[in-house]
């Protein structure tokens, strides 16, 4: 994939929740590869089946990682509102607000984690059902010439 660069300051954009999905998805860089025969292209198929299966087992995990993060943002926030009751209502929000960023950020990461994992999910998938096709129209065609 190529590299994003912030078109205003020119510089490298790296996203940690990319970098963390990446590592746990552990895509193969052949997926794209060259042209390939029947075999080859039935054996391509049957690793991707694998890998949408390993890829369901990791967006499990980063639904589980989610909701952690959201209950650990959530107690904080609810913690610090109830310390700080006795401010007002709004003070106290506010303070909570202040004070709860680090697991704001935590659970913003994670729920970015989960949303790129189900990108790629989708994006292996449909190379998937692509050479499924391919592998249609090749074994159709090697039919045809047979005759």
């Amino acid at each position: 994939m190529a590299d994003v660069i912030d078109g205003g300051t020119g510089e490298l954009r790296l996203s940690p929740a990319e970098q963390a999905v990446r590592n746990m998805l552990a895509i193969p860089s052949g997926i794209y590869g060259p042209t390939m025969g029947a075999q080859e292209l039935d054996q391509r198929i049957q690793d991707l089946a694998d890998l949408i299966e390993h890829i369901a087992q990791v967006i499990v995990v980063l639904y589980e990682d989610r909701h952690a993060a959201e209950e650990a943002y959530l107690k904080a926030f609810a913690e610090l509102m109830v310390m700080h009751a006795k401010h007002g209502a709004q003070l106290a929000r506010q303070f909570a607000i202040a004070k709860t960023t680090t697991e704001l950020h935590e659970l913003n990461l994670a729920k970015e984690k989960l949303r790129y994992a189900e990108e790629m999910q989708k994006a292996v998938q449909n190379r998937s059902f692509g050479l499924m096709n391919i592998g249609k129209r090749f074994t159709a065609a090697m039919g045809m010439g047979n005759r």
